[in-house]
């Protein structure tokens, strides 16, 4: 069989299907609003990965939506910055399904990479994606850092206040009871009793 034969043969089975894929890195109800704008697009199926980041690498969801694709079908998000990490991540992945007949549709910015011009501003948006998530997490250590000089604790907030923290010291030195009792009484792992105690600079 021809190149040219296999590529019609490949053709004639094309789906045609909408295959859709979303990423969401906030809450649920975030979840069902882009799900359902996709719907309203025709897609079906639609994959998603919930409560991942931007530039994770490790995203089954649209793992999930590459195997899925097939020749004559269109991959379709709400936003190119729901999709790709990179600049390069989105090029490459944009030359790939096109290589195979899968066209591309990004719904909010009404991107039609089949002409040059659509190509050219499907790579600014990428560009663009990725030049916003950088300044976003320089801005965020900025932040961080500024706080920490202050001495105000950034991220996940502490598992014991330092009144329980002192109360569990004084159970440990004055009553003499073990370390691991008195995290099972404060409903903490013993190393987290013991590097909360650290924080404090109290010694057991």
């Amino acid at each position: 069989m021809t190149a040219a034969k296999h590529a019609e043969t490949k053709t004639s089975k094309a789906s045609g299907r909408r295959v859709a894929y979303t990423r969401i890195s906030t809450d649920r109800q975030t979840i069902y609003q882009s799900v359902d704008s996709l719907k309203a697009a025709g897609c079906d199926p639609i994959f998603v990965d919930e409560a991942i980041s931007a530039v994770a690498e490790n995203r089954p969801g649209l793992q999930k939506a590459r195997d899925a694709l097939q020749p004559g079908d269109t991959f379709v998000v709400l936003a190119i910055d729901r999709a790709f990490r990179s600049t390069i991540e989105g090029i490459v992945f944009l030359d790939q399904i096109q290589a195979e007949g899968i066209a591309f549709e990004s719904i909010y910015q009404c991107i039609d990479t089949k002409t040059p011009e659509g190509r050219k501003w499907f790579i600014d948006m990428v560009n663009n994606a990725e030049y916003e998530r950088a300044v976003i997490s320089r801005r965020t250590r900025e932040k961080m850092a500024a706080a920490k000089r202050r001495g105000i604790h950034c991220g996940r907030p502490f598992a014991l206040t330092t009144r329980a923290i002192k109360h569990a010291h004084r159970l440990i030195n004055d009553r003499s009871l073990p370390l691991n009792e008195v995290a099972r009484r404060k409903r903490v792992s013993p190393l987290t009793l013991k590097r909360s105690l650290q924080r404090e600079g109290l010694a057991v």
